[in-house]
């Protein structure tokens, strides 16, 4: 029997007893589940959940379906994961210029809170924002931010258009495809060799016409009989209209943001570090200016090198967003304990979960791949 035989029979005796040690456990538990007299099977989804969530960015009720309910639930880790990503990227880019920026004082700044956040547990500072926006007044003492903005201890209040759900999901979907074009553009091998302005132009005409799309969506989906923008406004002990930040999603917004930013900020920096001095040198001998040694040289480069960390850490903040539980945030997670305590279908549940987060998470790699390749191939031109 030749080696490659002998490889040949080794892999496929190890798939056959991989394969019979998980049919054993799916039989095993099909028949504990039958004994308890729980159904398998993923039917359940069709069935009403009888309880309703804490906060949606789409209108729930309690006799919504079990599918609907944990499609907001990972619409909320969603967004608050990808807006909390976002909001740290711009954040600890600030503090990483801070520290590299020569200034004593501004380094001193940005290295306390550098120390300072990385060593609180995240959990910790869920808790503590938490306690801080429950600490805001009541409605009728509410510290007013601008005209329509309002803070309370029920949470941030802010104006919001009067569109129907089905709208508003498509006004989100729309905002996804135009940001994704909009890296396109930056990041892609079609436009990699165009110019700055050239690139700004058609970024200019996408946003606009995205703008001008999303504007006929409003004004078609408006809810009869009511303005377009809804401000709110006091009524009794509450606000009525508008759109309630309530102090759970805050809490674990500013948490996420903060915590990640703190990484961010010394991943940049050692980015940037990471650079050949050797190579600015030769781009100003060649007569480049600052900006094309930046933008060329030096950003490329650092993106390189920085970019396994961050697409750790950008995972690592997606599934952060499962700290919110703490504090009472309806994101996915929370949504799925909640539908196992209610139904009892506990291996369906998990499996939707974890199939979920594996879609994120594959998700977020795969764009930063993207990323890495695009910047790797402006790196060798």
């Amino acid at each position: 029997m030749t080696r490659n035989m002998k490889n040949t029979l080794l892999q496929t005796s190890f798939v056959a007893v991989l394969v019979l040690i998980i049919a054993g456990f799916l039989i095993t538990a099909q028949n504990n589940l039958r004994e308890q007299g729980i159904t398998s099977g993923f039917g359940f989804l069709e069935r009403g959940t009888g309880w309703d969530m804490g906060f949606t960015f789409l209108p729930t009720s309690i006799s919504d379906p079990y599918w609907w309910t944990l499609l907001m639930g990972f619409m909320n880790t969603v967004i608050v994961g990808y807006v909390a990503m976002a909001l740290a990227t711009v954040l600890g880019v600030v503090l990483a210029a801070m520290r590299i920026s020569g200034n004593a004082v501004l380094n001193a700044v940005a290295l306390v809170y550098v120390d300072i956040i990385r060593n609180v547990p995240p959990i910790l500072q869920v808790l503590a924002w938490y306690a801080a926006f429950s600490a805001f007044p009541a409605p009728r003492q509410a510290i007013q931010l601008g005209d329509g903005i309002f803070l309370t201890a029920r949470g941030m209040f802010v104006p919001a258009l009067n569109i129907t759900g089905p709208a508003t999901a498509i006004v989100v979907l729309i905002v996804i495809v135009v940001t994704a074009i909009l890296i396109w553009i930056a990041l892609g091998k079609r436009f990699m060799f165009e110019s700055f302005r050239r690139k700004a132009s058609l970024s200019a005409s996408v946003l606009a016409a995205a703008l001008i799309l999303i504007t006929i969506i409003c004004a078609a989906s408006r809810i009869p009989d009511t303005p377009l923008l809804s401000i709110p406004e006091l009524k009794g002990f509450n606000f009525r209209g508008g759109m309630s930040m309530p102090p759970e999603l805050s809490a674990i917004l500013f948490a996420t943001m903060f915590y990640g930013a703190a990484y961010i900020a010394e991943i940049v920096r050692g980015g940037f570090l990471s650079v050949d001095p050797g190579k600015v040198e030769a781009g100003r001998a060649l007569g480049m200016s600052g900006w094309m040694i930046f933008s060329r040289i030096q950003l490329p480069i650092t993106v390189q090198n920085i970019l396994p960390m961050m697409t750790n850490l950008y995972v690592w903040l997606i599934k952060a967003t499962t700290l919110g539980i703490a504090v009472g945030f309806s994101d996915l997670f929370a949504v799925t304990v909640s539908s196992i305590n209610q139904s009892g279908q506990t291996i369906e549940f998990i499996l939707i979960l974890a199939a979920a987060f594996w879609l994120l998470n594959n998700g977020l790699v795969w764009i930063m791949n993207g990323i890495g390749t695009r910047m790797h191939l402006r790196q060798a031109r």
